[in-house]
């Protein structure tokens, strides 16, 4: 070969995007040290070269324009019309009574809440990177790439409730689209894909989970796709496919905690099917389709990747906790976290009504008719040599073995589409069966009523739960109407009645002047969602009036005390001031102790009513001139409440 053919190949544009793709992952690696060294704090060059190298992966393996044409004849088929269909099933499906289910736009979990105080706190307004540390009371490295995609529908939707609803609607349904696709890629069969469609649609661990929010839905959309396309890149040979499947397991990692659940799993198959395939992997250019899922692994990774090297610490410390406690279980610690807790912890899980769930108690994650599919499913996978499903479908389940806790259901999400993969084995074991027509129909007849003795169950189930929005605590309907009430108190704007959605409400209310007092507040049960929605007008310091936290978690002893230090630090800045308990049998021996100063204070009351209940608060003003005065009195007053 002559110099002129060498440079010819390489300078093809294949390798030229490639090149380009590997000094863009350089990049992002010499960026990310700069940034965690502090030689460049937040350089531009960390996501820039993440993007790009991600970008130039995939443009080399992109088809040309005429295989791409070719490649869409196929999608005008009765297929695409098939998944067509299931996707719009599942959208409205899940709109079902929208307006009375807990998840109306008018409730909000609480652990969202911090999901989006940290959105507010460490993505926005702050330098690019994987994974920040929450500080006490969490103490846990959070993933970042969750809250950059919700920042994204909070920007074009509105900064509210209902755009962060749809954020997570969107992720289960393309979950939900990619279970299909790997089902039918695996069985063939209409049929068998429409019963998994059925079983995931109304399995209402994923219905009332998909717009609970969390990072975990997309970990479970990243993880299926990455499986779909490997498979499906494998078996064609698809370098484009395998680079995608490279890319979103990297993504997968990087999106939350139990990504690692999937990198373990992908691991492991990988052993496992070098050794049962070694033949065909030492063939000649056979290496190179896994090389092309490590680097699309390594490209989507690198970030989250130089973030462990610089903080292990941090990144590691919340699941140490964990696994530190399950070793001491099995060295005989005492109780309460000896081993037969974590033995018996498990199966309340999975099969006690009630049980130790979250959003849905007396239901069991797993109906117990499906056990007749999942358990065939689980062995002719294991026949087939499907150990990826198995692991995928098992995996997570030990994690919640190790890291057991009262309610840790969510930690089962990433579980959730193969468990019905797996039963989607089981159906299309019992389709290719051959017997005689008679014995046939009255297989499939049993397999029917045990798949409606599952279904049906669920669905009126999920009724129940839609017919009021106070079906589920865990929404916290009554939380959201006083934080949006109490943020227009403390704005100074006229409060709506009853509180409603704003296109805004979790940002600072503009177009007004700001408030002639400052406020500070001690709300009833609102902890975390009232932070939120008092973000942007210094939450900390209007709720430290209650430590920031709320009446429900306090004794009135504890009350009084953040009550009193907070109006003794409190620096007067010439505006007057306003001091807010929501009404609770706690403060009345405290607002007792404040009549010695009603000469120098008004008392007020406001309230506004939700879903039939009357929110009352009792509200102390001092005007501006009297504050200094006020403060000696408050000073003479008791440390403990007599």
């Amino acid at each position: 070969m002559d110099l002129s053919q060498i440079k010819s190949r390489l300078f093809t544009p294949r390798i030229l995007l490639l090149g380009l793709s590997l000094i863009s992952l350089l990049i992002c690696a010499l960026g990310a040290t700069a940034h965690y060294q502090k030689w460049a704090w937040g350089n531009p060059w960390q996501p820039v070269g993440w993007l790009l190298s991600m970008l130039f992966l995939l443009l080399a393996f992109l088809p040309s324009p005429s295989e791409i044409a070719t490649g869409l004849k196929p999608l005008i088929k009765p297929r695409t019309a098939f998944f067509l269909f299931w996707i719009l099933f599942f959208v409205v499906s899940h709109l079902w009574n929208f307006r009375t289910a807990p998840w109306n736009g008018d409730g909000l979990f609480d652990d969202s809440a911090v999901d989006l105080l940290y959105l507010k706190n460490y993505v926005m307004g702050h330098p690019f990177q994987p994974a920040w540390f929450h500080p006490y009371p969490f103490l846990i490295s959070r993933e970042t790439l969750f809250h950059y995609y919700v920042w994204g529908f909070l920007h074009f939707f509105g900064y509210n409730i209902l755009s962060y609803e749809i954020a997570v609607l969107v992720l289960w349904c393309a979950a939900f689209i990619f279970t299909l696709l790997l089902a039918d890629l695996f069985l063939e069969s209409y049929i068998v894909t429409s019963v998994v469609a059925l079983i995931f649609n109304f399995l209402p661990f994923a219905f009332l989970y998909t717009f609970v929010g969390y990072r975990y839905p997309l970990t479970v959309l990243l993880c299926v796709a990455s499986l779909y396309f490997l498979h499906l890149g494998f078996r064609k040979a698809s370098r484009l496919a395998l680079s995608l499947g490279g890319i979103t397991a990297g993504l997968c990692l990087a999106s939350s905690i139990t990504g690692k659940q999937y990198v373990l799993a992908l691991l492991v198959y990988g052993l496992v099917y070098a050794v049962l395939y070694w033949k065909t992997l030492t063939q000649r250019g056979t290496w190179r389709l896994p090389a092309i899922v490590l680097y699309g692994f390594l490209a989507a990774a690198m970030p989250i990747l130089c973030y462990i090297a610089f903080n292990r610490g941090d990144y590691t410390y919340y699941e140490g906790v964990f696994i530190r406690e399950f070793w001491g279980a099995l060295h005989g610690h005492r109780s309460p976290h000896d081993l037969s807790f974590y033995v018996t912890q498990l199966p309340k899980l999975f099969f006690s009504v009630p049980g130790p769930r979250l959003f849905f108690e007396e239901f069991l994650p797993i109906p117990l008719p499906y056990y007749l599919f999942l358990v065939p499913g689980f062995i002719l996978a294991l026949l087939h040599k499907r150990y990826d499903i198995v692991l995928l479908a098992t995996i997570p389940v030990l994690g919640v073995f190790v890291s057991a806790g009262i309610t840790v259901e969510h930690r089962l999400l990433l579980a959730i589409p193969f468990w019905i993969i797996l039963m989607g084995f089981a159906f299309a074991a019992l389709l290719r069966l051959k017997l005689r027509p008679g014995f046939r129909i009255i297989l499939l007849g049993v397999a029917a009523c045990i798949l409606a003795t599952g279904v049906v169950p669920s669905v009126q189930y999920i009724y129940s739960k839609t017919k009021s929005p106070l079906a589920i605590d865990y929404y916290a309907q009554h939380q959201v109407a006083v934080s949006r009430f109490l943020k227009h108190v403390v704005a100074g704007q006229e409060h709506p009645s009853p509180p409603r959605l704003e296109r805004d409400e979790f940002n600072r209310i503009k177009g007004i002047p700001d408030a002639s007092y400052e406020t500070f507040i001690c709300p009833g049960a609102a902890w975390w969602i009232i932070h939120l929605f008092l973000h942007d007008y210094d939450d900390m310091r209007v709720l430290s009036f209650c430590s920031e936290g709320s009446l429900w978690m306090m004794t009135q002893q504890e009350i009084w005390s953040a009550n009193k230090k907070a109006i003794l630090e409190y620096v007067p800045r010439g505006k007057d001031l306003k001091l807010i308990w929501e009404n609770d049998p706690k403060i009345e021996r405290i607002r007792s102790l404040f009549e010695s100063s009603r000469d120098l204070a008004t008392e007020d009351s406001i309230s506004f009513s939700f879903a039939g209940r009357a929110m009352t608060f009792y509200v102390l003003n001092i005007a501006s001139n009297n504050i200094l005065q006020f403060q000696e009195r408050v000073r003479a007053l008791p440390d403990s409440v007599p």
